[in-house]
């Protein structure tokens, strides 16, 4: 990818920072993410806040730093747009991160996203691949991966008190590109927990690059969706 589509990309990125500031949509988001933001170290949202929400939430925590909530601002072309009260953004297709405004080091460009598996029907008997690469805000353009992926046993995730049935899918990362120096981060685990009747992506642990700090998401809208789907009882304030 050429640094000038790269930088193309970014200026999308920092308009759409600036037109969501700049709408009251966006203001009505920041101020229904006030009551997620306690004096507790990690934001949990009782379940009947969440079962009557208009919009989805997103529960993230970023390497040590306490877990926060996003509300879904956007779906465009199958991108799913993420906000925080502090504005930054995280883009997911079907639970993967994709792009980043707001953070040190953004993520802004991410190739070769139609061939994920993860939006593909895996076999648990073949490793699937998938070679992409990643452009980041700091002047590294072409940065090459390769992932293997493989189903795990079915386990169940606890949430509310009560589980529901995931797939895990195990992703191996490989970062390809030469180094002039021995390095030891240059291979990570990604793991994708996927419900497992419809296949959709419930919670997720996936680091970006070689010794970054991992991203857990809880796609905790869609879990409502699925005990409520399953018919499971939640009592309204449970967290």
């Amino acid at each position: 990818m050429m640094p000038g589509k790269n930088l193309l990309l970014l200026g999308c990125c920092f308009c759409l920072l600036f037109l969501m500031s700049c709408s009251g949509t966006y203001r009505s988001y920041t101020d229904m993410l006030q009551m997620a933001f306690t004096e507790t170290p990690d934001v949990k949202l009782p379940y009947s806040v969440l079962a009557a929400a208009k919009h989805d939430y997103l529960y993230v925590k970023q390497g040590e730093q306490a877990q926060v909530a996003m509300a879904l601002m956007f779906i465009e072309q199958g991108q799913f747009k993420w906000v925080s009260a502090d504005r930054v953004v995280l883009v997911t297709e079907q639970g993967r991160i994709v792009r980043t405004v707001g953070l040190k080091n953004d993520l802004v460009y991410l190739s070769n996203t139609s061939s994920d598996p993860l939006k593909k029907q895996l076999t648990a008997a073949v490793a699937t691949n998938w070679l992409r690469s990643a452009d980041w805000l700091h002047n590294e353009y072409g940065y090459p991966l390769r992932s293997t992926f493989q189903y795990g046993a079915i386990e169940q995730l606890t949430v509310f008190g009560q589980q529901l049935d995931v797939v895990p899918i195990i992703e191996n990362v490989q970062y390809l590109a030469d180094a002039n120096f021995v390095r030891f981060d240059d291979k990570w685990q990604n793991r994708f927990w996927l419900d497992a009747k419809t296949g959709v992506v419930l919670k997720s642990r996936q680091t970006l690059a070689p010794g970054a700090e991992p991203f857990e998401m809880t796609f905790i809208s869609e879990v409502v969706r699925q005990l409520r789907r399953a018919g499971i009882d939640v009592a309204a304030d449970a967290v």
